[in-house]
């Protein structure tokens, strides 16, 4: 049994009524803020396994907690207990704090708006549902004899069942708030401890059996051999030593006294080298601020600019796409009366059927993105991705993830901040829950939003 068709053999309709009674909130809004939690939780327990101190702290807590899944086995008759679900949910805030340390308040805002429910009941379903979710975790350590690093692999076996279980409408903000970017995009991976090695040859103790030893780290050999230098050599280094100090104090009085007499005359040359290189870093960054590459300058003033040649019967749509993407976003960035949140399509940006190899004619406008959002600083963005074309055993929905992230790499690798860019996967753009019947096309490419101006 898959971790998530664990979790919705656990959380039935009883279950999530008895949850919805103490938290007083309706069970439809409870069930929806439950789902958000457990994803939100598994998905903030996978990004904490990709240090192995995150993967560490996850075992142990685990092992000194007791999660071992006999809470899951009778939930329903514990939740008639109000003593009891307190407990549980005081146990489970306490853990989430240092499993994931100050984002409690972030996460309770979060699915408060999501489900619509009042704050303090999403702190309190969020500590109930961690520990839920580490019973449930305990539950195949202690049936898989599983140890930290094979906990964390487990885990991390459950990410293309996560990326296609969590709703649509829900996974751009549990992206955002949990900082998801790496793990739903497939670019992150468990941490695996470390084997702990011994460079020198192994030291034995007093009482040991030969042939075994204690080396619990790396370990530098000291020597307690007595010193075989004879009495005289002894002397000598002891001479040696005392006329070197003599000779050190005496270097500092004349120093001392030099610097006394030339003090002045040093300060001026100080003042003088401090006004140069004032004026120096002046220059410089007038001439950093003056330095606008051409492309830019020919981007930004298109009307002004001259055509460019081509060969006759040569197509150019690399300059045709970046060309249209500044005429679609400059007169809406440069009015401030209009609102942000538009969507745009990223021209001439595509990629190879089934992979993440972009075409030729894309990196184009990934370099006019790059020049836009260095021209306009405040400016944040969402990658939005669709694709349709998945091959083996990659879904539509983690293949149009891959795609967007790796657009974001590219942004970052130019010098764009990675917190003005969001990236987030849509899959085929039809939702597994529409059941209306009617079909509906499926999308195969890159939008972004404007999400700040």
């Amino acid at each position: 049994m898959t971790l998530f068709a664990s979790f919705n053999e656990i959380l039935n309709p009883d279950v999530l009524s008895r949850i919805a009674v103490y938290v007083d909130e309706p069970t439809e809004k409870t069930h929806k803020a439950v789902d958000g939690l457990v994803y939100t939780v598994v998905g903030g327990l996978m990004k904490r396994t990709t240090t192995e101190i995150g993967v560490n702290q996850l075992y142990n807590h685990i092992q000194k907690g007791r999660y071992d899944g006999s809470l899951t086995d009778n939930l329903a008759t514990i939740l008639r207990d109000p003593a009891l679900t307190n407990t549980l949910i005081t146990q489970g805030n306490d853990v989430i704090s240092h499993l994931l340390p100050a984002m409690k308040s972030s996460i309770g805002t979060m699915i408060s708006g999501y489900a619509g429910i009042r704050n303090s009941s999403a702190i309190s379903l969020l500590g109930l549902t961690t520990t839920i979710v580490l019973h449930v975790l305990g539950k195949q350590v202690k049936e898989r004899k599983l140890d930290a690093d094979g906990l964390a692999s487990s885990l991390f076996a459950e990410r293309e069942a996560f990326v296609n279980a969590v709703p649509e409408e829900f996974m751009p903000r549990l992206v955002e708030k949990v900082g998801l970017q790496q793990v739903v995009s497939g670019m992150a991976a468990p941490a695996r401890r470390a084997a702990v090695e011994s460079p020198v040859r192994p030291v034995t103790y007093g009482g040991a059996p030969a042939g075994r030893s204690v080396a619990t780290a790396t370990r530098t050999a000291v020597s307690y051999e007595p010193d075989t230098l004879d009495n005289d050599n002894s002397s000598l280094a002891k001479w040696g030593v005392g006329a070197l100090l003599a000779l050190v104090v005496a270097a500092g009085g004349y120093y001392i006294y030099q610097n006394t007499r030339n003090y002045s005359g040093d300060a001026e040359e100080v003042n003088s080298e401090t006004l140069i290189s004032n004026d120096t870093a002046q220059a410089d960054t007038v001439t950093r601020s003056l330095a606008v590459p051409v492309d830019m300058a020919a981007k930004t003033t298109p009307k002004t600019a001259a055509p460019a040649s081509t060969t006759p019967g040569a197509a150019n749509p690399a300059g045709a796409a970046a060309g249209a993407l500044t005429q679609q976003l400059t007169p809406y960035l440069s009015n401030p009366a209009l609102p942000k949140g538009r969507v745009f399509p990223l021209p001439g940006v595509s990629f190879l059927p089934g992979s993440l190899s972009l075409t030729p004619g894309s990196q184009a406008t990934i370099g006019e993105l790059t020049t836009l959002l260095k021209t306009h600083p405040s400016m944040q963005i969402q990658l939005i991705g669709y694709a349709n074309d998945a091959q083996g055993g990659l879904t539509n929905k983690s293949l149009s993830f891959k795609r967007v992230y790796q657009i974001k790499q590219q942004l970052m690798s130019s010098g764009i901040d990675f917190v003005r860019i969001d990236a987030i996967g849509r899959g085929s753009g039809v939702s597994r829950r529409d059941t209306s019947g009617v079909p509906r096309p499926t999308l195969r490419k890159i939008d972004f939003k404007v999400v700040v101006k």
